[in-house]
């Protein structure tokens, strides 16, 4: 009976710690996927069109850009306690060529693939440096 309860316990931790991973790294798609469902229904359209994609992709990338900030200020603070200023200031370097990178990025994208990828690219580049900013703070 204990050995029974014991696997039972083991197996729903299991399936809550894989819940856990998948909500987190499904975190970024859920912001824009939550904006896009409750803009459809607040403008009454029955599916997702241009404008959809351009007010969704602007917040998100917004939400994201915030996020951005405070990491970066989480590793300057890292930086000073580790007296390691140059670590900092890399960072900014790569971050100023990142954006350069990202805007020139994403008007190839719109350019050639379509007009909603001007908002939605920046969107999805702002989210991936997020998670690789995160790395460097932890």
């Amino acid at each position: 009976m204990m050995k029974s309860s014991f696997k039972c316990l083991l197996l729903a931790m299991i399936c809550l710690s894989m819940h856990v991973f998948a909500e987190a790294e499904n975190q970024s798609a859920d912001a824009y996927s939550i904006c896009v469902d409750e803009t459809i229904q607040e403008l009454g359209l029955g599916n997702i069109n241009n404008a959809v994609v351009a007010i969704c992709s602007s917040r998100t990338k917004a939400q994201y850009a915030r996020q951005i900030v405070q990491v970066l200020d989480q590793i300057k603070k890292q930086s000073k306690e580790y007296q390691q200023p140059e670590r900092y200031n890399d960072i900014m370097k790569s971050q100023q060529l990142w954006k350069n990178f990202v805007d020139q990025e994403c008007r190839n994208a719109g350019a050639y693939i379509g007009s909603p990828m001007y908002e939605y690219c920046p969107m999805q580049k702002y989210g991936e440096r997020l998670e690789q900013l995160q790395e460097y703070v932890n």
